[in-house]
């Protein structure tokens, strides 16, 4: 596995349990509620505005590839592009779980909401980490 997927997911972990001990003191069910109801929609309107902006870039490499003729240099960006959407496509996966495995009546193990919580709040702040770096891919390639 890519160890900055690996960095990212536990970075993201640690946010969002930081988050939950700060939501738990403070006795506040919202941000969790609201992931609850929205975070489908929220990640699947995320990977389109990904898939817009790498559109974008890619355009952008072609004709620098076509004034350069260094295909090979953008190999590796490639490569990290399509890693960026299957991030997303699994993290819409791994929220849809997480969300099923909270509502399930009939847990083989006794799990603490606030779990449920924590993992859906990381899957979230992963999501927003993966449109940071796509967002820093326009300005990278505005640079080149």
């Amino acid at each position: 596995m890519n160890t900055d997927v690996l960095k990212t997911a536990f970075t993201s972990l640690g946010i969002a349990c930081m988050v939950q001990f700060l939501l738990h003191q403070l006795q506040s069910h919202f941000v969790f509620d609201f992931l609850k109801l929205n975070i489908t929609n929220i990640q699947i309107a995320l990977l389109a505005v990904n898939t817009a902006t790498l559109g974008i870039v890619l355009t952008k490499i072609r004709e620098i590839i076509d004034k350069t003729g260094q295909r090979e240099i953008f190999d590796s960006t490639r490569s990290e592009m399509l890693l960026s959407i299957k991030e997303q496509v699994t993290l819409i996966a791994v929220s849809l779980f997480i969300l099923a495995l909270e509502s399930a009546k009939n847990l083989p193990i006794a799990v603490s909401s606030e779990i449920f919580q924590a993992a859906l709040t990381a899957s979230f702040i992963y999501s927003i980490f993966v449109l940071y770096d796509t967002a820093k891919s326009v300005f990278v390639i505005l640079d080149f």
